[in-house]
């Protein structure tokens, strides 16, 4: 078997890895979220100054069997890289997955990284996890287990107006400021500070994570990235009356793929909790969603067990449960 590097540029060697990845995410799940060929073409091609990521395929002779890939942060958390491996249901078993994790470990030992991070996708009903035994195995431990959960926007929309209503008189003397694609000047830099929080505020278990380094410049990049990659941002802000952003959430829309959205993070500063901002934020946020696209139906998103605040308006929002997402590390 054969590991070799995989040219993004180069359709002939970036589609059969596409596929492949395609294949696997698509077993026996029904709500898969993988990107779109033109999607993935878009992303991995879009100049990044924030990380490098390194694709990587199993071959045995001219057949690609496996797939792999790891991300390097540039700008925080260069202690850690990001990965994982992808190996189709009748290929399984017979080394494929280990010759990949080996070499994605041995990359990220090279450029002296000393966490490697990946995740494992678990059935709600599932006991006997293939993935689990397998990073277990290698020495992974699970850091934190999140739940992913799907909103239908067009059944939930009848019950915003109530929910708006209800929350309405918790958060009075804040602003909902919302946009699309571009973030307002006027709140970006209090919105910088929020965001360096974030890895730190959310409940990441014993995941070897720090904080993120945000700033205006960090910003109006990850914009055009995302303008490059073909995706929409749709942000909403709750910003204090003395123009701190107190709390803000997040949807992700490619155009490629306009008929779902993943809803990004969302986070409300520690001094500002108690007022319903979060589901303030996201309610007003799933308004823009379907303004802005109609034929949007979905959204995904993920939350750890333990976060029983977001849990909570997530429930409220009609999200369900369809799956477990384990993030697991291990140290190099």
């Amino acid at each position: 078997m054969d590991i070799r590097q995989i040219d993004r540029f180069d359709d002939a060697q970036l589609k059969p890895w596409w596929e492949l990845g395609k294949v696997v995410d698509e077993y026996q799940r029904p709500w898969s979220w993988y990107w779109t060929w033109e999607s993935a073409c878009a992303a991995l091609r879009v100049e990044n100054k924030q990380s490098e990521r390194v694709l990587l395929g199993a071959f045995d002779g001219t057949d690609l069997v496996g797939s792999g890939h790891v991300v390097f942060p540039l700008l925080d958390n260069t202690h850690a890289a990001f990965g994982g491996v992808a190996v189709p249901p009748d290929r399984r078993r017979r080394g494929v997955g280990t010759a990949l994790a080996d070499a994605l470990e041995e990359r990220v030992a090279q450029r002296r990284r000393r966490t490697f991070m990946t995740e494992v996708l678990v059935g709600v009903d599932e006991t006997d996890s293939p993935g689990m035994a397998f990073a277990e195995r290698r020495g992974y431990e699970v850091g934190v287990s999140d739940g992913l959960k799907l909103v239908d926007l067009v059944e939930t929309e009848p019950t915003w107006a109530a929910l708006a209503a209800e929350t309405a008189p918790h958060h009075e003397g804040y602003t909902l400021v919302s946009w699309s694609d571009e973030m307002p000047d006027d709140i970006v830099d209090s919105y910088c500070a929020l965001a360096t929080t974030f890895l730190v505020e959310a409940p990441m278990g014993t995941m070897d994570v720090e904080e993120e380094k945000w700033s205006r410049e960090r910003v109006r990049d990850d914009e055009r990235m995302r303008r490059e990659a073909g995706r929409h941002m749709l942000g909403t802000a709750a910003v204090a009356s003395d123009g701190t952003v107190a709390g803000f959430t997040e949807v992700v829309v490619s155009k490629f793929s306009p008929e779902r959205g993943f809803q990004s993070g969302t986070i409300v500063a520690p001094a500002h909790r108690g007022h319903r901002l979060g589901l303030a934020v996201k309610l007003a946020n799933h308004a823009s969603v379907r303004a802005a696209f109609p034929e949007c139906r979905r959204l995904m998103t993920g939350n750890a067990g333990v976060n029983e605040h977001m849990n909570a308006v997530n429930d409220s929002l009609g999200y369900r449960l369809v799956e477990y997402c384990n993030e697991i590390q291990k140290k190099l």
